[in-house]
């Protein structure tokens, strides 16, 4: 009789530390790095010329099981065309109707499932850094002052107007990160993609880049503290 008990106990005992060494904490970040958009008036990408500005963004992630979180993300990112277009591009998106140069912000709200490649198991040694990736989906809206050509003649002049748009997109973020115990968190790297395929970010459908999407394409570091 006692031996049943002492078995059970121990097999009760061995399932709690196995729960927790495969489950990780929730935890709350901010993230803070260099950002570029990829749009339809945002530079000339086959020659590097393009602005790279801020982006920071904070996240809740909660542990669903031994390879899956799920996180909830929201940022600001700055976003601007710079000045790196000939006379003659400029006129010819003029005549479109399009704005040739602008300036301002992007705001982002989104979900998205991540898959730990390799997280902590009972029986299996630590890896030192975890790698990790995601798809998931969002809502972003873009507010801007965006310059348009117009010409009356041989006059060209520019108005300057402001611009919205808002719509859905596609995060897709791939990072890695390492406990920190003495802070009772992590540091981490990461690398999204915030795809957006049916609305513009920039406020041109001129189409001049090769992928039809706008993209938000941002490098932040992070620090994620446990709850």
């Amino acid at each position: 009789m006692y031996r049943i008990i002492w078995i059970s106990l121990l097999l009760f005992g061995l399932k709690g530390l196995s729960f927790a060494q495969d489950s990780r904490p929730d935890k709350i970040g901010i993230g803070v790095g260099p950002s570029f958009l990829y749009g339809d008036n945002t530079g000339i990408m086959s020659e590097f010329k393009f602005k790279i500005l801020p982006a920071v963004s904070i996240d809740f992630t909660k542990y669903l099981d031994t390879h899956f979180d799920i996180r909830g993300t929201v940022g600001w990112q700055s976003i601007g065309s710079g000045d790196f277009y000939t006379e003659s591009l400029i006129l010819g998106i003029a005549e479109s109707g399009y704005p040739h140069a602008f300036s301002g912000n992007l705001f982002f709200a989104d979900v998205m499932p991540t898959y730990i490649l390799n997280p902590d198991r009972i029986g299996f040694i630590p890896s030192a850094i975890k790698i990790y990736g995601g798809l998931g989906v969002g809502v972003f809206h873009s507010s801007r002052n965006d310059d348009i050509g117009l010409l009356d003649g041989e006059l060209f002049t520019t108005e300057t107007v402001i611009g919205t748009n808002t719509g859905v997109y596609f995060p897709v973020r791939v990072g890695a990160y390492m406990e920190v115990p003495e802070l009772r968190g992590e540091i981490g790297l990461e690398g999204a993609l915030l795809i957006s395929p049916f609305a513009n970010m920039e406020g041109n459908s001129k189409q001049q880049k090769l992928v039809k999407s706008d993209i938000a394409v941002q490098l932040q570091v992070f620090y994620r503290i446990y709850l």
